[in-house]
C-alpha cells in the first residue's frame, strides 16, 4: 500500500513537469511572431529615411504668367526660364530696404538679360492689386514678380532652413542660382556692384 502511494506521488510530479514544459513551448511559439513583427517595423523606418524629398512651387504674376520652381535633391528647375542665372528675391512692399533694392535689380536684369532672370516673390504682404500696380510703376519693378502669396510663402518656408535662417528672416532675401544649383544669397539690401560682381563671375563659367 505504501509503495502504491509513492508511485502515485511520482506520477503526479511527472504530470506537473510536462504541463510546465508545454506552457514554456507555447509561450516561446507565441513570442516568435512578435520578434518578426519588430524587425519588419525597423526595416520600414529605414526605408523612410532614404526617401527623396521633392517640392514644387507655382509663381504667378499679375498677368497670370506662370513660372514653376521644382526642387529635387537640391537641384532647382525653373520653368519658362531660359537664362542659366536666376535670382529669387523675397520681399514686401512695406519694407524700405526692399523698395530701395528694386531699381538696382531691374538695372541688373536689363544689363544681363541674356543670361540673368529675376523672380520677385511677395511675402508677408497684404497689398491690394491696384495699389501694387502703382507700386511697381513707382519703384520701376521691371521684372517678373509673383503675387501668388501662398506659394511664395511655401517657397520661403522651404528655402530659409536650408540657408540657416529663421522664419523672421531679413528682407529682401535674394537667392542666386546657377544652372539649377544654389550659388549664394544676400540678406538685406546689397550694393548693386556686389551682385553684379557675382553675376560676372558666373558669366565666366558660361564662356
Amino acid at each position: 500500500m505504501k509503495n502504491n502511494f509513492y508511485l502515485l506521488l511520482t506520477l503526479i510530479a511527472l504530470s506537473s513537469t510536462a504541463c510546465s514544459d508545454d506552457s514554456l513551448q507555447k509561450e516561446a511559439v507565441e513570442k516568435k511572431p512578435l520578434l518578426i513583427k519588430k524587425e519588419i517595423k525597423k526595416d520600414t523606418s529605414e526605408a523612410k529615411k532614404t526617401s527623396i524629398s521633392e517640392y514644387s512651387f507655382e509663381f504667378k504674376n499679375l498677368h497670370d504668367k506662370i513660372s514653376t520652381i521644382t526642387m529635387k535633391n537640391d537641384i532647382y528647375t525653373f520653368s519658362n526660364v531660359e537664362q542659366p542665372i536666376v535670382m529669387v528675391s523675397l520681399f514686401a512692399t512695406w519694407c524700405p530696404p526692399c523698395r530701395g533694392q528694386i531699381p538696382h535689380l531691374a538695372n541688373l536684369q536689363k544689363k544681363f538679360k541674356k543670361h540673368f532672370f529675376i523672380i520677385g516673390a511677395l511675402v508677408h504682404d497684404d497689398i491690394q492689386k491696384n495699389e501694387f500696380i502703382k507700386f511697381m510703376i513707382a519703384e520701376k519693378a521691371l521684372f517678373f514678380i509673383s503675387t501668388n502669396k501662398k506659394e511664395n510663402l511655401r517657397f520661403a518656408e522651404m528655402i530659409t532652413p536650408k540657408l540657416g535662417l529663421k522664419k523672421d528672416f531679413p528682407m529682401p532675401l535674394m537667392i542666386l542660382f546657377y544652372k539649377g544649383k544654389y550659388f549664394t544669397h544676400y540678406e538685406g539690401s546689397m550694393p548693386e556692384e556686389m551682385i553684379q560682381s557675382d553675376i560676372e563671375q558666373l558669366l565666366k563659367k558660361i564662356k
